[in-house]
């Protein structure tokens, strides 16, 4: 069956390649992969950032799926053939300290699919139950498939950022992530602002305002005159920091209330610079949110079968033959969120 391999520690260095199909042992699932959809992390695997020179090679890339249960072991007892699935991206011991208290997403032996193990993109998987999700029946795969990045979305915005109904929330990258958590903070009650930069012009915030939201140029636009502009004030009450760009840090600080909170949610491949006596002073609470909880992926499910999401637009097929396009469309901000179409 053929597989996107990370074949190569550089930029691009991706492959089609024929693998051997999978043999699930009596506590697995074999599932056929129907979508997978291109992560941030993906990205960076890609490109080969900083970030994640820890990838090993050669191995099946991607973390993002939805599919079809198309065989069950003996010992399996909650799924069985045809159900309609989608897989959580992390690996965990179940055993550590961390895993016990139920964080598993801070496992200490944490793994994500698609780095140092083989990953989603390709025809089928054998997986354990235990990372499984039942997607609704009216659900598309296509939309399905994005339930992993809007639970990374969920996860930082309903349970690490303090925000309430009606509160200004500044949304700092429009890519995936930045976006998908956009609707969540909509869907809070919350008003969200979203920040890029002349490149998010060609295509991510365009989109956003025709989906009804206020975004903002950074490098055109200057924050506090468009916050006393269009909503009469000269701060934010959270700001979720997306863009994994270090720089974006210290004119957050700047912007936010007093008492207000900064969620880092980005990675970072450079040092970040910050004066943190301002944080101080103005007594921030500076939170950082890492993956997702179980909890997250049902409330991701729920919201996307609610049918309130407006994610059409952020979405682009392509065939795994077209891989390297696929990625070369998302690095270049072509595309918002690309998805390979596997069956």
């Amino acid at each position: 069956m053929k597989a996107i391999r990370k074949v190569k520690r550089k930029y691009g260095g991706i492959a089609i390649e024929n693998v051997p199909p999978p043999s699930p042992t009596d506590e697995e699932v074999l599932i056929k992969i129907k979508t997978a959809s291109i992560c941030g992390s993906d990205l960076h695997a890609y490109t080969y950032s900083p970030t994640h020179h820890y990838i090993t090679t050669p191995v099946t890339m991607g973390h993002e799926c939805a599919g079809e249960i198309i065989e069950a072991g003996s010992q399996v007892k909650d799924y069985r053939i045809g159900d309609r699935v989608v897989v959580e991206a992390i690996l965990y011991c179940g055993t550590c300290s961390s895993c016990m208290e139920g964080n598993t997403h801070l496992c200490d032996e944490f793994e994500v699919r698609g780095m140092k193990r083989d990953g989603v993109f390709t025809e089928q998987i054998a997986i354990h139950p235990k990372y499984l999700h039942k997607i609704p029946d009216d659900l598309p795969f296509d939309q399905a498939c994005l339930t992993e990045p809007l639970a990374v979305a969920a996860h930082a915005a309903i349970d690490n950022s303090r925000i309430s109904p009606g509160d200004l929330v500044l949304i700092t990258g429009p890519g995936p992530i930045g976006m998908l958590a956009s609707y969540i903070t909509k869907a809070m009650g919350a008003v969200p602002i979203i920040s890029g930069i002349s490149s998010d012009e060609e295509v991510r915030l365009p989109l956003l305002r025709k989906s009804g939201f206020h975004t903002i140029n950074s490098e055109k636009e200057d924050i506090r005159f468009v916050l006393h502009h269009y909503f009469d004030t000269n701060h934010v009450d959270v700001v979720l920091e997306c863009s994994g760009t270090s720089q974006v840090i210290q004119p957050s600080l700047g912007v936010l209330r007093k008492g207000g909170t900064l969620t880092l949610v980005g990675l970072y491949s450079k040092i970040a610079q910050v004066d943190l006596t301002q944080a101080v002073r103005k007594e921030i609470t500076i939170r950082s949110s890492c993956a997702y909880e179980w909890k997250n992926f049902e409330q991701s499910l729920k919201l996307l079968d609610s049918n309130t999401l407006d994610i059409d637009n952020i979405i682009a097929h392509y065939s795994a033959e077209d891989a390297e396009q696929a990625f070369e469309d998302a690095v270049n901000k072509k595309v918002p969120k690309p998805i390979f179409q596997f069956s």
